[in-house]
């Protein structure tokens, strides 16, 4: 009897903590490898290597919510970051209404994802895949792939400013998006009809949802926050570079699969990527190589999934 209750309450706070506990499980890990890692310098920096991946990743997580899927954010955000250093330094523009139009032009690319899947009924996997290599075009057309340097030293602030000398920009903007992010999906219709859509697409159907509408808003959405993503990337790398959002798509997936962001929650987009970031960190501090780096990171996605599933499956016994 003790052993079942037992059983039950690790099954309550597994499915509680979800990719939290992973998270837990590496700051203790590395406690008593790295006298480094838990100091508030790391802490910052650690944040701020993950600000890009987690605003792209909020845009992703309602696609995916709503049963989408879309490869093409890696290259919507990079054609946004290079878009924004383009207008500044060949057409002069204001760094504002530059960021503007940009972000514009990087929902309208969401959009057109959208209308393609909703209305002409293309798998998101092929649409969103064809749409990243068209986006991947475009920017070596534009930037004939040379990186757009000599950017405005405000707008270089928004990647590498800080806020009272040591909160940076990029991690504020960061909490603003997950902060906004959270309200959408759990206070609003638009945000209960996703995951209506995702959990049960016959049923919103029949419950009166537009469901071609809403899917086309979820791909816009991830249009507005990878663009977003991409202009807080070029100002961290003071420049627009052609290549600077190549990881971005399936980092971005990463995070909300590791998040497992299934349960509804915006906040655990944000704990994925934070296992990310932690593990990227520690790997770091331990001198392993890059390359293993990769696999190490490969194999942790696969056994965060592994994990939430098996969370999942706990989670339902002690139900029963």
């Amino acid at each position: 009897m003790k052993s079942n209750n037992l059983k039950n309450i690790s099954a309550k706070i597994a499915d509680k903590l979800g990719a939290w506990l992973l998270i837990i499980l590496i700051a203790a890990i590395m406690l008593f490898t790295s006298d480094k890692f838990l100091t508030t310098t790391n802490m910052i920096n650690v944040f701020r290597q993950i600000a890009v991946v987690s605003i792209g990743a909020i845009g992703v997580s309602f696609v995916i919510l709503g049963g989408g899927f879309d490869l093409s954010t890696g290259m919507i955000a990079t054609f946004a970051g290079c878009n924004t250093a383009l207008f500044m330094k060949n057409f002069g523009w204001n760094m504002y209404f530059a960021m503007i139009v940009a972000i514009l032009i990087g929902i309208a690319i969401g959009t057109v994802n959208g209308l393609l899947i909703t209305y002409l009924k293309i798998p998101p996997f092929i649409c969103t895949l064809g749409m990243q290599y068209v986006i991947n075009g475009l920017v070596f057309v534009t930037t004939k792939s040379v990186p757009i340097t000599g950017l405005p030293e405000k707008f270089l602030k928004i990647g590498r400013g800080y806020i009272f000398g040591f909160f940076p920009v990029p991690v504020l903007i960061m909490f603003l998006f997950v902060i906004v992010g959270h309200i959408v999906l759990k206070y609003t219709v638009f945000g209960r009809s996703v995951v209506a859509i995702g959990e049960n697409e016959t049923a919103a159907k029949l419950s009166g949802l537009n469901l071609n509408l809403i899917k086309v808003a979820m791909y816009s959405l991830s249009g507005f926050c990878v663009s977003a993503a991409g202009i807080v990337l070029a100002a961290r790398l003071s420049s627009g570079q052609p290549n600077s959002g190549a990881d971005l798509s399936l980092q971005a997936i990463a995070a909300v699969y590791i998040g497992g962001t299934f349960k509804g929650s915006i906040v655990n987009t944000l704990a994925g990527a934070l296992v990310w970031g932690f593990m990227n960190n520690a790997l770091n501090l331990m001198n392993v190589n890059a390359y293993w780096q990769k696999v190490a990171l490969g194999v942790v996605i696969i056994g965060a999934v592994l994990f939430d599933t098996f969370r999942a499956k706990l989670a339902s016994k002690s139900i029963d």
